[in-house]
């Protein structure tokens, strides 16, 4: 990956809970030249400690940690800052995990093993999510959204999109990258009227067909998330 693009990473403060060493240490060496801070804990209770002392604006977890679980500690940090980035390493996922997760807002999931790449391009996402409020927000394919007005343009061209199709972009643009429930979806777009999974189906279609295909991922029989090609 291009080094000046990772040069954007500075403005994270990296908070890393990894009980596998040898994992831990090379996620910290892939990381700390690139981010602003990385600290490294190797247990789910020193990574609670470590976030109550410090200022972090991601947590990348495993979820099978010693002492307390990454769900756990999750949870915990969570309902301390709403709007923290929290990124879930793990071998095997249960739908137990992954309804808890989905829960708490987590933003990514990322499955053992994965490449540096992978964890490149979901911190550049996460960076563009905490950017997101009062800028123009990057969706990838020279797409480019204004949070304020919630319009939409592909290079200097204007995307035109029904009052339906803006609801659902922004509601996917808020939670950039977490899973957005087809109940959330239904609240948020439709309000007090009934909008099945096909109706939703279809709209999230027309957004692919207006934007790009893969900016909205299909989570099989949880919802959608957005995920930017940057």
């Amino acid at each position: 990956m291009n080094k000046d693009v990772l040069k954007l990473l500075k403005q994270l403060n990296v908070l890393l809970v990894e009980d596998d060493p040898f994992l831990g240490q090379t996620i910290f060496d892939a990381l700390n030249p690139y981010c602003g801070h990385v600290t490294l804990d190797c247990d789910g209770e020193a990574g609670l400690d470590s976030f109550f002392q410090g200022t972090f604006n991601v947590v990348i977890t495993d979820i099978n940690l010693p002492k307390k679980t990454g769900i756990s500690l999750a949870g915990e940090i969570r309902r301390s800052n709403k709007e923290i980035i929290i990124i879930i390493l793990t071998a095997h996922d249960t739908e137990h995990n992954i309804h808890s997760a989905i829960d708490i807002g987590v933003f990514a999931f990322l499955h053992k093993p994965f490449q540096l790449e992978q964890l490149y391009n979901t911190l550049l996402m996460s960076l563009s999510k905490i950017q997101a409020d009062h800028k123009l927000l990057n969706l990838g394919k020279n797409h480019i959204y204004n949070v304020k007005t919630k319009e939409i343009f592909c290079g200097d061209e204007m995307i035109r999109l029904t009052r339906t199709e803006s609801l659902l972009l922004q509601i996917l643009v808020s939670n950039m990258g977490q899973v957005i429930t087809f109940d959330s979806i239904e609240r948020s777009v439709w309000y007090e009227k009934q909008a099945t999974p096909d109706t939703i189906r279809m709209y999230i279609n027309k957004l692919r067909a207006k934007l790009y295909y893969e900016l909205i991922e299909n989570v099989q029989g949880y919802g959608y998330k957005l995920v930017p090609n940057i």
